[in-house]
């Protein structure tokens, strides 16, 4: 793994899991506190450390109709936001103040189905399904 990719993985380690950052070429920090990754398979992510950023991200997520919400402890929360066929993929943590972002097109890419394919939030449990089945 390349030392810049290392970098931001150590400081960004829980919003996404190691598969992510082993799937990155490279990360420029040409801006403070903010980190640009990419890898030819997942595309380019967007890196923030800012307690500020945090909040407002959240806040964007947990509130606008046009955002979803697929986790939210408190502290992490993963969803996305759309304007149009653009949609931002995000995950927050909360209490370290880090922000992921990845945009996406939404009429080629689910946004939610993306968000599982990468590892950034669990598939919600198909027992209640299996449930029903084994009742019918």
């Amino acid at each position: 793994m390349p030392a810049d990719v290392e970098k931001v993985q150590k400081i960004f380690g829980s919003v996404a899991p190691a598969s992510l950052f082993r799937q990155f070429e490279a990360c420029n920090d040409s801006i403070a506190n903010a980190w640009e990754c990419s890898g030819p398979e997942v595309g380019q992510f967007q890196f923030f450390q800012s307690m500020s950023k945090a909040a407002s991200t959240t806040q964007l997520i947990t509130e606008l109709r046009s955002s979803r919400v697929v986790e939210d402890t408190g502290r992490r929360v993963v969803g996305w936001s759309t304007l149009g066929t653009t949609a931002v993929i995000t995950v927050v943590d909360n209490d370290e103040g880090l922000v992921m972002q990845q945009m996406v097109s939404s009429d080629r890419v689910d946004p939610e189905e993306r968000i599982y394919e990468l590892g950034l939030a669990e598939r919600p449990s198909e027992e209640p399904e299996e449930a029903e089945e084994t009742n019918a």
